[in-house]
């Protein structure tokens, strides 16, 4: 029998693999265990969702980091050298104001661009790494195979150290379509790595140090859903949100209290503009708050043409990093895009999915009507990074720097839904890759091949 680990310690680690065909097709393998692993206080949730006769889940005390995980976090982090981790890095010297930091930040961004200093601090990580946090639960099983669907999370970090020591293969995947850019190197290289695209795939090999042979293009399994699920219809969806189902829709994706406090006002902004005319009054609003993320309010208040959207589960009152969300969540986010005219949104991947419906993004990067003091400052910053360049170079992004730019882009869009049609294509060819709805299964046919 095949023993297979799969960590999931990340909300959208939950929605992407094991509410996904990766799960389902793993669970029917012939002669499989699967063993997943998920935060202890999520016990009850995963076992209730996920148990099976050959399918164990096994909670643990998710990331009890300790100070050699956040020396080498921040050294391999600091080793990738490009436009998103220099924002981050200046960020962080506007807040700490700590020179020395940040200019070491700047010698390692350097430093990090020869093989032989990133295999160095591999090597010296993995040896010096705590060793048997998990040791237990290797005994116990003896895997043939670990899965780490978020290689840069400090506990699947922990699991492929492990896995390494003892010479058990290893695969990875990078979660989410920002994380190499954003996050730098990985701390443990696995064996194989598993990726959405082909951009992906050619910054694994150019910041993570991966052979191309060793890196496989599947596609995006979340995205499975939009084409496998047939939709809500329209009446019961707009009854399930509150909303007239005889009026247009225009989704809002705020970006969160995480990185800034403006939503509201963009809000404001919207509403205002149907108000005074300047869009039609038969539009109204579905904020959808991010699965991980509390939105500030501010002065805003909606009104009828407004629903306020919290689409996740949350575990620990006020905690919203940990939120979850399931099949049903994400048949409702496809059910709001279907039914959505357009997307306001800022550099969120929400713009693959609203173009995987062909329907049209608008990206805010402008502060409502505050003026910041630099780009570091402004959310105008998130054009500037990595993977959003790669979604402005198709030109399926139409991008608003003040009031008036986002009310014409939104007006456009209504009059004239198939404007720009071509390059939002472009977007899903080169981000979701082969949109077929048979993601999940490549994945779990590769994984199960070199188990």
């Amino acid at each position: 029998m095949k023993t297979i680990f799969i960590t999931s310690l990340n909300p959208f680690i939950t929605r992407n693999i094991l509410f996904t065909d990766v799960f389902e097709t793993l669970r029917k393998a012939p002669a499989t265990r699967l063993v997943i692993f998920c935060p202890d206080y999520k016990l009850d949730y995963f076992r209730g969702h996920f148990s099976a006769p050959n399918v164990i889940v096994e909670g643990i005390k998710p990331q009890q980091i300790t100070k050699q995980d956040v020396f080498f976090r921040y050294v391999d982090a600091s080793f990738i050298d490009n436009n998103s981790r220099y924002i981050h890095q200046r960020r962080e010297l506007l807040r700490d104001k700590n020179y020395p930091r940040f200019l070491a930040s700047r010698f390692l961004a350097r430093a990090g661009s020869l093989r032989w200093i990133q295999r160095l601090a591999r090597w010296v990580d993995l040896l010096t790494i705590q060793k048997n946090k998990f040791a237990g639960f290797f005994d116990k099983y003896r895997p043939n195979l670990v899965f780490a669907p978020d290689i840069f999370h400090d506990d699947d970090v922990h699991f492929l150290a492990e896995a390494k020591r003892r010479k058990i293969k290893t695969v990875g995947m990078v979660r989410s379509w920002d994380n190499i850019t954003n996050k730098g190197l990985c701390r443990v290289k696995p064996d194989k790595l598993v990726v959405n695209n082909e951009i992906l795939k050619s910054e694994a090999v150019r910041y993570e140090d991966m052979r191309p042979d060793d890196v496989a293009v599947v596609g995006m399994p979340q995205t499975d859903y939009y084409l496998k699920e047939t939709r809500t219809p329209r009446t019961e969806f707009f009854k399930r949100i509150n909303l007239d189902p005889n009026k247009r829709l225009i989704m809002f994706s705020p970006h969160g209290n995480r990185f800034h406090d403006t939503d509201w006002q963009i809000m404001q902004i919207l509403k205002e503009a149907r108000l005074n005319g300047e869009l039609p009054e038969n539009v109204q609003f579905l904020v959808r708050f991010p699965p991980n993320d509390d939105v500030a309010m501010g002065n805003f208040k909606p009104d009828s043409h407004f629903f306020i959207d919290r689409p996740a589960k949350m575990f620990q009152e006020g905690i919203y990093r940990d939120q979850e969300l399931d099949g049903l969540a994400m048949l409702h986010l496809a059910d709001s895009l279907h039914y959505s005219e357009l997307v306001v949104t800022y550099n969120s991947s929400i713009i693959i999915d609203a173009a995987a419906f062909g329907k049209p993004s608008v990206g805010v990067a402008f502060d409502g009507w505050e003026k910041k003091p630099d780009i570091y400052r402004s959310v105008a910053r998130f054009m500037d990074y990595d993977h959003t360049q790669h979604i402005l170079k198709t030109g399926g992004l139409w991008i608003t720097r003040d009031r008036n730019e986002l009310i014409n882009a939104v007006s456009t869009y209504l009059k004239n839904p198939k404007h720009n049609l071509e390059n939002r294509q472009k977007i899903v060819d080169s981000q979701i890759w082969k949109f077929d709805g048979r993601a999940g299964k490549r994945i779990a046919e590769f994984i199960y091949s070199l188990a």
